[in-house]
């Protein structure tokens, strides 16, 4: 059985594997979908080749209270475009993939990437609280670039950057958030995962991740949100998106819900349809 990740799960997967065999019970600690450098490093982990970047970029350092958040400004060069925020995977670092980042988000606006605690060149300690810390500074840093560039602010979360994003639409009223491939609720893709044991295993969540639920961070939220649907995903699986979207428009939130039937979890963005189809969804 394979219990998948916001981006990784192997170490999941083998601790499930081990606990059905036992007293059917399975514990999913804190730090289980975090992959901090550490992390990558003990486990051998090689992160893909990035691609150049061909676009202007300024390298920040913005305090918060786990240290400094390394992060990158991309400009385009377009003056009258968004800027976004963008929250990325649980193995997402700019020294990897700045690059394809900004490919993929330039045709929508100017972008602001950043590492997680842990990841790269941000200090501090990967966990939630950390993550959502720092997610926050970077909310108020691109709320501030945007108003002082008269710019329209767009939060984007990928897999685990859905929490961290939904956070920030919410706490800096963004003018739209899109939720890419990522999970209503740490439950439900955790018991997507266990998938037919479902009914057979107790599950114990951390707290901290217990308590990640996008509808309901979202419930006041007036801006619109752009659910991100990936056919073939096998990490966190569409039926994911398809359940996100219906909790948001239950909490009353302005919903476009665009699925890419041929795309995996990481490949939303290399669709034929995606740059069109996504640009009609973000027009107010």
């Amino acid at each position: 059985m394979k219990i998948g990740h916001m981006g990784r799960g192997t170490a999941i997967a083998t601790t499930l594997l081990f606990t059905l065999a036992g007293c059917m019970s399975v514990n999913v600690p804190e730090d289980a979908f975090f992959y901090p450098d550490t992390r990558v490093a003990a486990e051998r982990i090689t992160l893909p080749a990035d691609i150049p970047m061909d676009f202007e970029t300024q390298v920040l350092t913005v305090p918060y209270p786990g240290g400094n958040v390394g992060a990158t400004r991309v400009r385009t060069g377009r003056a009258d475009a968004p800027l976004i925020l963008f929250c990325g995977g649980n193995l997402f670092r700019r020294g990897a993939q700045a690059g394809k980042t900004a490919a993929k988000l330039a045709p929508f606006g100017d972008v602001l990437m950043f590492d997680y605690p842990g990841y790269g060149d941000t200090a501090g300690q990967a966990d939630y609280a950390a993550f959502m810390a720092a997610g926050a500074v970077m909310a108020r840093t691109a709320r501030a670039q945007a108003d002082a560039e008269g710019r329209k602010l767009i939060a984007w979360g990928h897999s685990l950057g859905g929490p961290v994003c939904a956070q920030a639409a919410q706490l800096v009223h963004a003018d739209a958030l899109v939720l890419e491939t990522t999970t209503p609720t740490t439950r439900a893709a955790v018991d997507t995962m266990v998938g037919w044991a479902r009914p057979f295993v107790r599950i114990h969540i951390a707290p901290n991740l217990n308590s990640i639920d996008i509808p309901a961070a979202l419930q006041a939220y007036s801006g619109k949100v752009v659910v991100l649907e990936a056919g073939l995903d096998d990490t966190l699986p569409a039926s994911l998106s398809r359940k996100l979207v219906l909790d948001l428009k239950a909490e009353g939130v302005d919903v476009d819900h665009l699925a890419f039937p041929g795309a995996g979890h990481n490949d939303v963005g290399r669709q034929p349809d995606f740059q069109s189809r996504v640009a009609a969804a973000l027009q107010p």
